[in-house]
């Protein structure tokens, strides 16, 4: 994963603009330090050209829309539950999403 950070990097410091989609970063590693890196990698992107996605289940990695609002900014697909289902509109909403999809699954599914 490293690799293909740095070769987006590379790329990104040798192209005019860059559009980059990223589901996750770091995620083979201990939740402070995938925090850690990824807010420090995210900040290093603001130094090049580059426009794009970051799709992260970590909700302090969020907090960079409130610290560097003109660069980040939140957007979420929330979901609708019932005692007997759970619906997915699949639209983006402004923010963080306020919804805990696996604690309701692993109580529908009797799994705790």
């Amino acid at each position: 994963e490293l690799l293909r950070l740095q070769q987006l990097v590379n790329m990104a410091q040798h192209e005019e603009r860059l559009f980059i989609i990223l589901d996750e970063i770091l995620k083979g590693t201990n939740s402070r330090d995938k925090l850690n890196g990824s807010r420090r990698f995210l900040q290093k992107l603001l130094t090049l050209p580059v426009a794009g996605l970051v799709a992260t289940h970590d909700l302090e990695l969020g907090e960079l829309a409130n610290t560097i609002p003109d660069n980040f900014f939140n957007r979420c697909f929330e979901i609708t539950h019932t005692d007997d289902d759970i619906a997915y509109d699949y639209k983006l909403k402004p923010g963080i999403s306020q919804n805990m999809n696996a604690s309701i699954l692993l109580e529908k599914m009797k799994l705790v």
